[in-house]
């Protein structure tokens, strides 16, 4: 059954003239007659009763009206809610973060994700960086929050946000009474860094920093997660590096300094499929970039 006959159905059955019913949707009468008579073919039966002075339903026609009128209806609310998905304004977000990403820029972006898409559902999972790239895969979500590099073929990677670095350090220790902290100054200090297997996006771009100094600072743990750095630093085991929206954030025994690195920065991308930015990925990220605007210092 085509949606358009039943269009017409429903014009000539408000207007009850084949004329009148043509003029309001834009076609000749005789296209009006041809299409309803061949639903009439279709459903074998007479919808009208045609006369001199227009058209009258038939009864079975009467009863058909209501079943054409919910048809009809129910396409409407498809194509709106096909076109809202499309968009990126309904419909579900599987998003994960890896932890080093959840700062205050981050939090920044959901609120104005979830002010501009409230019929959007949202699903947060929290996923290392280097295990993204195979939940994108998997089909398990839809987009990732990540610091880059990893490994990953068909993944597309856009850069969101820059991030300056802190050094966070016992508060008794030789920076602490610095103002700032180079990254020449790091050379020699215990330090404890991400692990390369589960964070190697945090890992490969402080290594690239140092190296870019032509330092070499001696590694004493890897660590997986952000809080297991943080106690070895408070146990006096080194220092490490933290995003610098933590700048206001205090922590018993922990003292954190900005770090002057000639332009380098905590970088976090989103992640993809390659070729398959959906509506509601792109929508995502087109309010993220506009979230982020007041954050950044390049």
């Amino acid at each position: 059954m085509q949606l358009r006959r039943l269009r017409y159905f429903l014009a000539t059955a408000d207007e009850l003239s084949f004329r009148r019913a043509a003029e309001l949707t834009g076609v000749n009468q005789s296209a009006v007659s041809r299409q309803i008579a061949a639903l009439e073919d279709e459903l074998g039966v007479t919808l009208f009763e045609r006369r001199s002075t227009g058209a009258r339903l038939t009864e079975v026609g009467r009863v058909f009206l209501g079943d054409a009128r919910r048809i009809a209806a129910d396409v409407d609310r498809a194509r709106e809610t096909i076109a809202a998905v499309a968009f990126g304004t309904e419909g579900r977000l599987r998003l994960a973060i890896c932890e080093d990403a959840t700062t205050p820029t981050f939090a920044a972006i959901i609120a104005a994700h979830r002010e501009r898409c409230p019929a959007v559902t949202l699903e947060l999972f929290e996923i290392p960086s280097a295990m993204q790239p195979a939940a994108l895969r998997r089909g398990e979500i839809d987009a990732g929050l990540l610091l880059p590099p990893v490994r990953g073929n068909g993944i597309q990677l856009d850069e969101l946000w820059r991030e300056e670095w802190l050094v966070a350090m016992p508060s008794d220790h030789r920076f602490a009474v610095m103002t700032s902290i180079s990254v020449s100054d790091l050379a020699g200090e215990d330090f404890i860094t991400a692990h390369p297997k589960f964070g190697p996006g945090c890992h490969a771009q402080s290594q690239a920093m140092f190296a870019a100094a032509g330092i070499q600072p001696r590694i004493v743990a890897h660590a997986f997660r952000r809080q297991t750095m943080v106690m070895l630093v408070q146990s006096g085991a080194g220092i490490t590096l933290v995003p610098g929206a933590f700048a206001s954030a205090t922590i018993d025994g922990i003292a954190t300094r900005p770090l002057f690195s000639d332009g380098h920065r905590m970088r976090v991308a989103a992640a993809y499929l390659e070729g398959d930015l959906q509506g509601i990925v792109a929508q995502f990220l087109r309010i993220a970039r506009a979230a982020m605007q007041p954050f950044q210092k390049y």
